[in-house]
């Protein structure tokens, strides 16, 4: 009866994490890498409960034109990863490793952007495929959080920073390189710069056709 019973949480657990999105790969570790990036600039709080967390990730969503409607939970999973329980959307996480991040990088946007990736999984269709984490998905969540991180107020370099501490420098089957990375995020910072710098030009030109009237 015990062994039955091992056997079937066993199966439980396994199957409770086989389809999720990880920020990064199970093995990297936090690492001191980078210096000299601009601190914080942004009200939102630290990442260091569900509630802070429910906060940034509202603040995402507000970005983004959408209402917030995920759990944020604290849980047994090795970083942060978006899936879905009960039909409803959940951003889970392990506080060891966004305490981590917190005291490595000293910086807000690190973890803003971690939850942004996370929520990049969910608003991708990600979690709805049935799919492990794999190179390609990864990188466009992290294209999607470079994107919102800059209409949040993010420099590039600001967007970047958690890639910096938390990826690894080589691929592997579930995450692509830290270039890659790198070079994925920028390419959602550029597409939102150019968006805003479209915009504010259809702005200016449309408030000269009105004086020149």
């Amino acid at each position: 009866m015990k062994k039955s019973a091992i056997l079937l949480l066993t199966f439980t657990i396994f199957f409770a994490t086989t389809w999720s999105q990880n920020v990064t790969s199970k093995a990297a570790v936090v690492q001191d890498a980078v210096t000299g990036i601009a601190t914080n600039g942004t009200d939102l709080p630290f990442f260091t409960t569900s509630a802070d967390a429910e906060k940034i990730v509202s603040s995402i969503m507000d970005a983004m034109g959408l209402e917030a409607n995920f759990k944020i939970k604290e849980a047994h999973v090795p970083n942060v990863e978006a899936k879905i329980r009960h039909h409803e959307r959940y951003i889970l996480y392990n506080p060891e490793f966004v305490k981590q991040v917190n005291e490595v990088t000293r910086n807000k946007w690190a973890s803003i952007f971690i939850l942004a990736h996370e929520v990049g999984h969910h608003l991708e269709g990600h979690t709805l495929l049935d799919i492990n984490s794999r190179p390609s998905i990864e990188l466009e969540a992290d294209e999607f959080a470079g994107f919102v991180l800059y209409k949040m107020g993010a420099s590039l370099q600001q967007s970047q920073l958690a890639m910096y501490y938390i990826s690894n420098s080589e691929a592997s089957k579930t995450h692509p390189a830290r270039a890659d990375r790198l070079a994925a995020i920028e390419k959602g910072w550029d597409k939102a710069d150019a968006q805003s710098t479209a915009v504010s030009y259809d702005a200016t030109s449309s408030q000269a056709r009105a004086q020149g009237n």
